[in-house]
C-alpha cells in the first residue's frame, strides 16, 4: 500500500461500483432513517391513536344481544380503519430505512458484495481489520455517538421523572397523551444528535474508499495504455494506412 500514492482513475472507480464497493455510511442510514420515523410518528401517530380509540369504543358499544356473526363482523368492521392505519405507518417506516441506502448508493445494487466469498472468512485479513485506520476510526466516532446518546437519554429521563407525580392526577388518556410527546421529543433528540456524527462518518468513509482503491504509478499507465490503446499498435496502424494511402 506504500506505493499506491495516485489517486484513483475514473475506471478504477467506475469498476469498483460495478463490483459494489462504494462509499456508504451505516451511521448516515441510521440517523436519516431515525428522523424520518420521527417525522412519520409526529404526523401519523395522532391519527393512528384516534383510530384505536374509535375502535375500542365501537366495540364496547356493541350490543351483546346480537349474534356472533353480527357481532364479529361489527367487531372486524372496527378494526379496518386502525388496521389500514397500522400498515400505512408500517410501509413508511420500511420505505424510511430503505431510502437512505438507496440515495447513498444511487440505486446500485450489487449481488457480487452479498455472494458467499471464502476470502472474507480470512482470519489474517480479519486480524489486521481489527487494529487497522477504520477500526479505529469507528471506534473513535462510537465513543462519540455513545457520549451523545448518554447526555441526550439522562435529559430526556430528567425532564420525564419531573412529571411523573402531577401524572398520577391525570386521566389515562392524557397520561397517555404526555407519554407519547415526552416519547416523541426523545425520538426526535436522538436524531437530530446523530446528524453530525452521521456526516463526519460519511465524510471519513469517502476518505477511505479513494484510500482503498489508491494505485501505483505503473498501474495508473497500465490502465491509461489500456484505455488510449497500446502505442505499438497505433504506430502499426498508423503505418498500415499510410501504405494502403500509397498504393492507392
Amino acid at each position: 500500500m506504500s506505493d499506491k500514492t495516485e489517486k484513483p482513475s475514473q475506471r478504477r472507480l467506475q469498476r469498483a461500483r460495478k463490483e459494489g464497493d462504494i462509499p456508504k455510511s451505516a451511521h448516515l442510514s441510521t440517523a436519516v432513517s431515525g428522523g424520518l420515523w420521527w417525522l412519520l410518528m409526529t404526523f401519523q401517530a395522532p391519527n393512528l391513536f384516534a383510530s384505536f380509540v374509535r375502535m375500542v369504543q365501537t366495540c364496547v358499544s356493541i350490543d351483546a344481544d346480537r349474534s356472533l356473526d353480527w357481532r364479529l363482523k361489527a367487531v372486524l368492521s372496527a378494526a379496518a380503519d386502525p388496521g389500514r392505519a397500522a400498515l400505512t405507518m408500517s410501509v413508511c417506516g420500511l420505505i424510511a430505512a430503505v431510502v437512505p441506502e438507496l440515495v447513498q448508493a444511487r440505486g446500485l445494487i450489487a449481488f457480487k458484495r452479498v455472494a458467499p466469498d471464502l476470502r472474507r472468512l480470512n482470519p489474517i485479513e480479519g486480524f489486521k481489520n481489527l487494529f487497522g485506520l477504520k477500526a479505529l476510526l469507528d471506534t473513535g466516532l462510537m465513543l462519540i455517538q455513545m457520549t451523545v446518546l448518554s447526555y441526550v437519554a439522562w435529559n430526556a429521563i430528567s425532564a420525564w421523572l419531573a412529571h411523573v407525580g402531577p401524572l398520577y392526577s391525570l386521566e389515562p388518556l392524557s397520561q397517555l397523551a404526555l407519554a407519547t410527546q415526552a416519547h416523541s421529543r426523545l425520538l426526535a433528540m436522538v436524531a437530530l444528535s446523530q446528524l453530525a456524527p452521521a456526516a463526519a462518518d460519511y465524510g471519513i468513509q469517502r476518505m477511505l474508499h479513494k484510500r482503498r482503491l489508491r494505485m501505483n504509478k505503473d498501474e495508473l499507465k497500465r490502465e491509461n495504455r489500456e484505455e488510449e490503446g497500446d502505442p505499438l499498435v497505433k504506430g502499426r496502424r498508423r503505418a498500415l494506412h499510410r501504405s494502403i494511402n500509397d498504393k492507392s
